[in-house]
């Protein structure tokens, strides 16, 4: 609900950028995969390209805390999606 502006809201108001990276000046872009099921929870979260493991297990983290999607439809009906979504985590300048 509130489709991609949401989504991105919500990402930026709960990633946390891991303190031992940002020490460390680790950055980059986390791929992740995941399906929203009938009812519209999330499930099978996985890392398709990490960065670092701390980068990857707060992308994992963070999409395992998104709200309830609204499902996928086909021919009216609710539908198991798989979604990718790149996470990037950024230092300020």
């Amino acid at each position: 609900p509130g489709g991609p502006d949401a989504m991105m809201k919500f990402l930026k108001e709960n990633l946390k950028f891991p303190s031992i990276c940002a020490e460390n000046g680790i950055q980059g872009r986390v791929v992740v995969s995941f399906v929203v099921n009938k009812n519209g929870s999330i499930e099978q979260v996985e890392v398709l390209s990490g960065v670092h493991e701390r980068l990857d297990a707060e992308a994992v983290r963070v999409v395992k805390l998104m709200p309830t999607w609204t499902p996928g439809q086909m021919q009216g009906h609710a539908v198991r999606t798989k979604f990718i979504l790149p996470v990037t985590f950024r230092m300020a300048n």
